[in-house]
């Protein structure tokens, strides 16, 4: 009696069910999110134009604000980043507008190019 009861205790089928099929994703792979490398691209070339040269500031304010339009838009990460990249890069070029004029001025004046 005790395998009868068994019999009726399981629904009706149960062998032919089939398991699902992990075989193929229902929506394709997502790579990763768009990373802050324009960002971090600008705030080395902003710390760079302190040091080599004021078109490596120029470049890191354009990538500066590259990266930062994209982040705002929410393309990208690193909007910190950028800010930091842009405002590093300005204030080299101002350095280097200032310093320049600057140390010509004081070249010609104490006969190196006379």
């Amino acid at each position: 009696m005790s395998e009868a009861s068994d019999d009726r205790d399981e629904p009706a089928g149960r062998d032919s069910y089939e398991h699902p099929s992990y075989e193929h994703q229902p929506y394709p792979p997502q790579g990763p999110s768009p990373g802050s490398g324009l960002a971090l691209g600008s705030l080395v070339c902003s710390i760079a134009g302190f040091v080599l040269c004021a078109p490596m500031a120029v470049a890191g304010i354009v990538m500066g604000h590259l990266a930062f339009y994209r982040a705002r838009r929410g393309r990208g990460t690193g909007g910190a980043l950028a800010v930091a990249g842009f405002v590093i890069g300005y204030a080299a070029l101002i350095v280097w507008i200032v310093l320049v004029p600057v140390i010509v001025r004081a070249l010609f004046q104490s006969g190196v190019f006379s």
